[in-house]
């Protein structure tokens, strides 16, 4: 669903409000086809406004199921998340600098606010960075092939020891001040 400059511009001293029931699958085979399976329709509520500074306010919230890949297996899991948007969009990108670093301001793209791509992105930036099959949350053992196994770091520290050891050797090292560099280190406590 898009929302032309046009119709926001309707919309300055009320906002535009929506209650729409979005597909995304085609959008998401396009752009993440290997972060998220599939998606169920996701509903999305909220308004678009323009303010007086002639920027579009989004604010929506979202309920999404979606099935991402197992990180392990990439066996299919079932996935849920609410989310609240809260954007901005400027027609001079030049303008993004007046905002706060951490505030959600983009360029308004073709004159359109797209809210499948906000959508999209924000639930993108919402994935968790593990995903589990149940059986593989539980305990269950770790892949493994013809040749080969996927084996947990304690396992390997367990087999490696001299690796351990020469990580702790390292990590000592850099605790260590050159004491050639002694005094540029004492010019930069000034």
């Amino acid at each position: 669903m898009k929302f032309p400059k046009q119709q926001l511009q309707k919309h300055r001293n009320e906002p535009l409000k929506f209650d729409e029931t979005l597909d995304l699958n085609p959008l998401i085979k396009e752009r993440f086809a290997d972060l998220i399976l599939t998606a169920e329709p996701i509903k999305v509520t909220g308004s678009v406004q323009m303010d007086d500074q002639d920027d579009y306010l989004l604010q929506a919230t979202l309920h999404a199921d979606l099935v991402l890949p197992s990180s392990r297996s990439l066996s299919p899991v079932s996935w849920s998340t609410d989310l609240t948007l809260d954007e901005t969009y400027v027609e001079d990108p030049k303008k993004i600098d007046q905002f706060d670093e951490d505030a959600a301001v983009f360029p308004l793209t073709n004159n359109v606010v797209d809210l499948d791509q906000a959508v999209l992105d924000n639930l993108v930036s919402a994935l968790p960075l593990q995903v589990l099959t149940e059986e593989e949350a539980a305990g269950a053992p770790l892949p493994e092939g013809k040749d080969w196994q996927v084996i947990s770091e304690a396992e390997f520290l367990q087999e490696h020891p001299d690796e351990a050891a020469e990580g702790d050797q390292v990590a000592e090292k850099e605790a260590k001040l050159d004491p050639r560099l002694a005094k540029l280190d004492e010019f930069f406590k000034k």
